[in-house]
């Protein structure tokens, strides 16, 4: 997630050497084509979720992850040697291949090899360390060279390769596919366990708190009509003999993706990420320049982004620390009721800067607003639900999910930082910065009366919390039809 994290940092702090006359990069770019650089790179992320979910499905978690490494070394590499902007459109769209494979792979494997007490952290971690990347690359890239920086950027998934390559694969994978000993073997490595009958048992508990639960859960939740279709597949699977094909088994996996409890959790991460994305945290971040130079401080544009990561790194480290004391609910209560307060505060600043009102004494609000924005969103918003989506989803289904979110994500993120200057030019910045206070409202309702505490439960009990609100819903459409009819 580091490497994820330098494929953003280096659009952040090389674009302007790229454009610059007085650079040592080897070509020259206009502002449009710097636009389809950011653009291909997004589209590449769009593409790779469903790589990594088939990958990470059929070969494994680990495999799937050392893969994704591939992308990051040839796409750095290819970037070294550019001499063309036709180049870097490759490399990027490669390197997006990457971020996409990584963001659905790794909550997977994260989720499957933590300990109940200590997931949510990892999770967490997850973001934390795409802002470390960031922050590397945006602290290092404006002193060094612009191949030099490359070369720093090509080692660090050479390095993810050289230490991963010795852990095992997630024994909830190797389980699900009938490799008993290899599974407790993995489930040793990472409780530590050096007795052998130990581990067997360990698995066996982990199995039936975990995934083999996952299918009796939903069918207790699950519409007839679903299950029926869903059976008559195995079932005919079975007397065929042989293994389904890939159309088929995907057909299977969104259909069990309409099952109550896991369509209500995939509406819950949507949810969450739409209001990361629309809570304009990224074109926040790509306009600190215009915001800083508004406030007349005479902080360097660079020295700029490094604080605000800098801020918004501890912020995320905060959010690891206290997840599993706080729990999820309340971090995402407080993060998204503060990013809707302080953007409702820039908001304000904004509109009365562009109707002309005085403003000169408070100069220094929007620096102090969009680090407290940081804060704010980094400690629940900008963490969690990374770490949610392997904490809500079922086994089968964690593949499809994460290709579905980060596909949203993806189409939502380039909609709204294209759409950004857009809008602000047409209606004003203050106007755009009213609407993502608005969106973050909105999610703190969301979170406050839909999303389950899984703090310390096991996936079982997380998806009888699922099924209960499902059961309730279904029970008021009924109650309702009911009504109707009469």
């Amino acid at each position: 997630m580091v490497a994820v994290g330098t494929v953003y940092g280096w659009t952040t702090t090389s674009l302007s050497k790229l454009m610059s006359k007085d650079s040592d990069a080897p070509m020259r770019i206009t502002e449009d084509e710097s636009s389809w650089i950011v653009s291909l790179t997004v589209i590449g992320s769009m593409i790779g979720p469903f790589l990594g979910a088939y990958l990470a499905d059929r070969y494994g978690r680990k495999r799937c992850l050392l893969f994704s490494s591939g992308f990051y070394i040839a796409g750095w590499t290819i970037v070294f040697f550019a001499t063309s902007v036709s180049a870097l459109y490759a490399a990027r769209v490669i390197l997006g291949i990457g971020v996409g494979v990584s963001y659905t792979t790794n909550p997977m494997y994260v989720s499957e090899v933590a300990d109940v007490n200590i997931r949510g952290a990892l999770g967490t971690l997850i973001a934390v360390n795409v802002f470390t990347g960031s922050l590397l690359t945006c602290s290092i890239g404006p002193w060094i060279s612009y191949r030099t920086l490359v070369v720093v950027l090509l080692i660090i998934p050479i390095v993810f390769i050289l230490t991963f390559i010795w852990f095992p694969e997630s024994p909830h994978f190797l389980a699900a596919r009938g490799r008993k000993a290899e599974a407790s073997r993995s489930l040793a490595f990472f409780k530590g366990i050096r007795d052998r009958d130990e581990a067997r048992r360990e698995l066996e508990l982990a199995l039936q708190a975990g995934s083999n639960e996952d299918s009796r859960d939903n069918k207790i939740v699950a519409d007839d009509r679903i299950n029926k279709v869903a059976s008559s597949s195995t079932s005919s699977s079975v007397t065929n003999g042989k293994e389904e094909n890939g159309l088929k088994t995907v057909l299977n996996k969104v259909k069990l993706m309409l099952l109550p409890t896991n369509s209500r959790a995939l509406c819950i991460i949507l949810g969450l990420i739409a209001a990361q994305q629309l809570s304009g945290n990224f074109s926040t971040i790509q306009y600190l320049e215009v915001l800083f130079n508004r406030a007349s401080v005479g902080i360097d544009s660079n020295i700029a982004t490094i604080l605000v990561l800098a801020v918004g790194l501890v912020s995320g480290a905060c959010s690891t620390a206290t997840v599993e004391g706080a729990g999820r609910r309340p971090l995402l209560i407080f993060s998204t009721l503060g990013s809707s307060i302080t953007l409702a505060i820039l908001a304000i600043y904004l509109m009365l800067d562009a109707k002309k009102f005085n403003v000169s004494s408070a100069n220094f609000l929007p620096v102090v607003v969009v680090i407290l924005f940081q804060v704010a969103f980094q400690i629940g918003l900008g963490t969690l639900p990374n770490a949610l989506i392997g904490e809500l989803f079922p086994t089968e289904v964690k593949g499809i999910a994460g290709a579905i979110v980060t596909v949203f994500d993806g189409v939502l993120g380039f909609a709204v930082s294209k759409l950004y200057q857009v809008i602000g030019d047409i209606l004003g910045a203050y106007a755009v910065y009213y609407f993502f206070s608005a969106s973050c409202l909105l999610a703190f309702f969301m979170v406050t009366f839909l999303l389950p505490e899984t703090k310390g439960r096991t996936f079982r009990e997380i998806q009888r919390l699922l099924a209960g609100n499902a059961k309730k819903m279904s029970s008021r459409r009924f109650d309702d039809l009911e009504e109707g009819k009469a």
